[in-house]
């Protein structure tokens, strides 16, 4: 039945279910960030995405056959009260241990995240049905409501936290449903829901009963650190401080001496979002004492060397790093930091770190590193990146995990902003992160002018032993030059790495095994030295050809799609194609010959499959590229909403 007005209290829900589940789109990345790793923000998409389509289709060929059309008002309180359950219990369940132990199933973490989407597509399917004749005004409101939301979600991820989101996206919800019942007895228990719902949101935010999740050992293949430490018994590590804003959680973590207690003078770490920590270590004013402390420490290396006087610190952490330009006497000491919570934290336990962010010499701000760069006009003695990124291993479920600070473009920005003698020093945890890198400063030394058979001159690396493995992610060393080594300085720098017990790898003139001796020789090009390295590693094949903007996933190193994507793809596509046969036979047989008939059907299936293919594909690429300006996912995919719906 066509109504020919749509009630104002219709149209308020509507906006208000429109502006909570944008809210809770935008917020889910930010929770997979936590529990997965952020480029599930693509997934987050797809997953709203799907839902809303399913949601319509469910509305389509059960609850308006079902006697809903008669009435509408109450279908749609209905609806909206389950789209606010189903928001507010989502991500409590995926922060929950048992849940938390299986995060690595995409299947799992699609199945509960979807549900609230389906109940939202439905919604709005029926909404529209019942009134389609104001379908123009309906709409305008699902998008104002929708672009409010995108933008909205940014002050309540800074306000509330990933976890508490939900719980407001399930407090509008039923407030929607307090509008569409307005002038019913439909209202009063919408109501008591929108209420349900706020107290929830209050107790959290008061005594969280929503937080990370301690998995015990032997369970959640591939979960992050932290949360593995936090369920075993034998390391007692514990949250002393936590921090949630629109770009990350960011945990500070005690861990017991051998007695069981914990020491005030003991260092602390850092971890944003369960990932690799950085170090809040115990600083007394002695700068001589950190230098004697961290004397054979592979991250010194390229200070203790190369003694740089101006100094560019891409993601200096808890100051680690600020402390070891101090020690080498470096006049001027620049850091770009990601994340917004770490300079706060760090200033927090200043009792334990000494003031390491207030020497007049030294300038740490909050931004995006390569942007920093770009606009900078300094040159430095040294750029200095130490495990930059959010993950180090090679596991194939962080395959997608962008890196534009170590692209080849990345690269070239560092190399314009050195001074004649100065260098980019990079380290890493894996062996194949290192050759990735190696090829990349290679490739970037090229690309501004250096000839290849000159290149390799202005690279070396060095390890640690594989016996020091269990004292830190510390391993790998990359320092590439502006100006190339000559013979004599390559001994003088290889000696004082085995004096210093590290090992080379790789050092011009002094120290070239293979894989590199073909390369190093002008024998092979860089293509060639990547099959080399593809035989060198072993049986498994691995690609570590240099990454560039366009594909900025460093720690990719299967050729091809992940598996675990490859997989997840083939599904979506057998889905689509299940779905679509299905509703063309229905429709077809359901018509007796009166409606379109499965060749007309067909046509616009596929019609509507490509466009909105097409639209998908422009916005997960805008969203992937605009990281790189905008710095985090949350935010990025808040502008790209907010100005495709306005729009």
């Amino acid at each position: 039945m066509n109504r020919s007005r749509v009630p104002a209290g219709t149209l308020a829900g509507i906006f208000i279910i429109a502006l909570a589940s944008l809210t809770f789109e935008v917020g889910l990345t930010r929770a997979f960030s936590v529990l997965l790793r952020y480029h599930f923000v693509f997934m987050a998409i797809s997953l709203a995405t799907c839902g809303l389509g399913i949601g319509g289709l469910v509305d389509f060929l059960a609850l308006r056959r079902s006697g809903g059309d008669a009435a509408p008002t109450r279908m749609l309180v209905i609806l909206s009260a389950a789209a606010s359950v189903s928001f507010a219990v989502s991500v409590p369940l995926l922060f929950s241990s048992t849940f938390a132990a299986h995060l690595t199933s995409l299947a799992l973490v699609g199945g509960v995240c979807i549900v609230p989407f389906i109940f939202v597509g439905a919604f709005m399917s029926h909404a529209f049905a019942a009134w389609s004749s104001e379908g123009g005004r309906m709409y305008f409101y699902d998008l104002t409501g929708a672009a409010l939301g995108s933008c909205a979600v940014i002050v309540a991820l800074q306000l509330l936290g990933a976890t508490n989101v939900p719980l407001l996206c399930g407090a509008l919800a039923a407030l929607a449903g307090v509008a569409v019942g307005i002038g019913t007895n439909l209202r009063i228990p919408a109501a008591a829901l929108a209420l349900l719902m706020v107290v929830a949101l209050v107790v959290n935010l008061r005594a969280p009963f929503i937080d990370l999740p301690a998995i015990p050992p032997g369970e959640g293949h591939d979960a992050k650190p932290l949360y593995c430490e936090l369920g075993d018994p034998a390391i007692k590590a514990k949250i002393v401080y936590s921090d949630w804003n629109a770009f990350a959680r960011t945990d500070v973590v005690a861990y017991a001496r051998p007695d069981g207690e914990y020491h005030d003078e003991d260092e602390l770490f850092i971890y944003t979002d369960g990932e690799v920590p950085t170090n809040l270590i115990h600083f007394d004013g002695d700068l001589q004492k950190v230098a004697d402390t961290y004397h054979g420490f592979i991250g010194f290396f390229p200070f203790r060397t190369g003694m740089p006087d101006e100094v560019l610190l891409i993601g200096p952490g808890g100051g680690l790093d600020v402390l070891l330009s101090l020690a080498v006497g470096a006049s001027r000491i620049d850091g770009v930091e990601l994340n917004p919570s770490m300079l706060p934290i760090v200033r927090k336990y200043r009792d334990l770190a000494g003031p390491v962010y207030d020497y007049p010499n030294v300038d740490v701000r909050v931004e995006e590193g390569r942007s920093f760069v770009r606009r900078s006009d300094h040159s430095y003695d040294l750029i200095y990146m130490a495990l930059t990124k959010t993950a180090t291993t090679a596991s194939s479920s962080l395959a997608l995990v962008e890196s534009y600070v170590h692209t080849v473009e990345g690269f070239q920005d560092y190399l314009r902003h050195l001074t004649d003698d100065g260098s980019i020093a990079v380290i890493c945890q894996h062996p194949l992160v290192l050759m990735r890198l190696f090829m990349t400063g290679y490739e970037a030394l090229v690309r501004e002018g250096v000839p290849e058979a000159e290149a390799i001159r202005h690279l070396m690396t060095l390890s640690v032993p594989p016996e020091a493995y269990a004292h830190g992610p510390y391993r790998h060393l990359l320092i590439v030059r502006r100006q190339p080594l000559t013979p004599e300085r390559a001994r003088e720098l290889t000696e004082e790495a085995i004096a210093l017990r590290l090992v080379p790898g790789f050092v011009p003139g002094a120290y070239e095994p293979a894989p590199f001796t073909a390369l190093a020789s002008g024998g092979e090009s860089l293509a060639d030295f990547a099959g080399t390295v593809d035989r060198w590693w072993g049986p498994m094949a691995v690609d570590v050809s240099p990454r560039t903007d366009d594909r900025p996933f460093v720690i990719d190193f299967l050729p091809g799609i992940p598996p675990q994507m490859r997989n997840l793809t083939l599904a979506i596509f057998l889905l689509v194609a299940l779905f679509s046969a299905g509703t063309i036979v229905y429709l077809t047989r359901s018509s007796r010959g009166e409606g379109p008939g499965a060749g007309l059907l067909t046509g616009a299936v596929i019609y509507f499959a490509l466009l909105g293919a097409g639209y998908m594909l422009v916005e997960v690429c805008l969203a992937q590229k605009l990281i790189l300006y905008l710095g985090y996912p949350a935010l990025t995919l808040s502008v790209i909403l907010f100005s495709l719906l306005v729009s």
